[in-house]
């Protein structure tokens, strides 16, 4: 069996709203966008990180606590600390951090998005 990596699919409450975020607060760049049938959008930043947003009640799903997701994804900037103090002014939360490792000296720490789907962050270093 080949496997290839696709995006990480985010179940969205408000797909519009979350869309928008990804895009304006993390820099995401929409490449395709599906309205026939469905609704569905994805998305890619500047790293190559790929993520698709669909609205969660169309594909009959009801959002639980995101907070205890078992699922998450983790990205790279380049610098933890900027993001932190940035991101409560602009919808998304800080859940832990930012902190660093003192064994390999890098930047990492936790957010959650507009929904609260939990992130976690590392800087470039982070091995």
């Amino acid at each position: 069996m080949r496997l290839v990596q696709r995006e990480t699919v985010i179940l969205a409450e408000n797909y519009d709203a979350l869309v928008d975020w990804y895009v304006q607060v993390l820099g995401f760049r929409e490449t395709k966008r599906f309205e026939n049938g469905y609704r569905y959008c994805n998305l890619e930043s500047e790293g190559g990180v790929h993520i698709g947003i669909a609205p969660a009640k169309e594909m009959g799903v009801v959002p639980g606590d995101r907070k205890n997701a078992t699922v998450l994804m983790q990205i790279e900037v380049e610098d933890v600390r900027a993001l932190f103090t940035m991101l409560p002014e602009r919808g998304g939360a800080v859940t832990f951090g930012p902190a660093l490792d003192e064994t390999d000296q890098f930047w990492y720490g936790g957010i959650a998005d507009l929904e609260g789907n939990p992130i976690w962050v590392v800087d470039s270093k982070c091995p």
